[in-house]
């Protein structure tokens, strides 16, 4: 599970957006279900992901994010022999709902 501390700590704050923005574009693929997206035959690079902060809501015991996020996919090539083609930018909307007591992160396509 990923918590996030920071995002937490600045709840109630005017730094919580960009707070949550820069702990989000530290995480990968791995953990933030963007992989969805992506064209079938590309790649997904996610070295550089860019995050937006759309809507915020207080939900109780939990915190309720709607954010946009910005990454690479690199186009397949079927006239490079196989190699890969140019980037293209790819986006995507994720839900992040975070508990208010532990940091705890769940990540939801929208």
């Amino acid at each position: 599970m990923v918590t996030l501390p920071n995002a937490l700590a600045a709840w109630g704050s005017d730094a919580f957006s960009a707070t949550l923005k820069a702990e989000l574009e530290q995480l990968r693929s791995d953990v933030l279900p963007i992989a969805h997206v992506v064209e079938a035959g590309n790649e997904l690079v996610d070295k550089d992901l860019g995050i937006i902060v759309n809507r915020v809501e207080d939900k109780g015991e939990q915190i309720e994010v709607a954010v946009g996020v910005f990454f690479q996919q690199v186009i397949a090539c079927c006239t490079c022999s196989g190699g890969n083609g140019m980037c293209d930018e790819a986006y995507c909307e994720l839900s992040v709902r975070i508990d208010k007591r532990s940091g705890e992160a769940q990540f939801t396509p929208l």
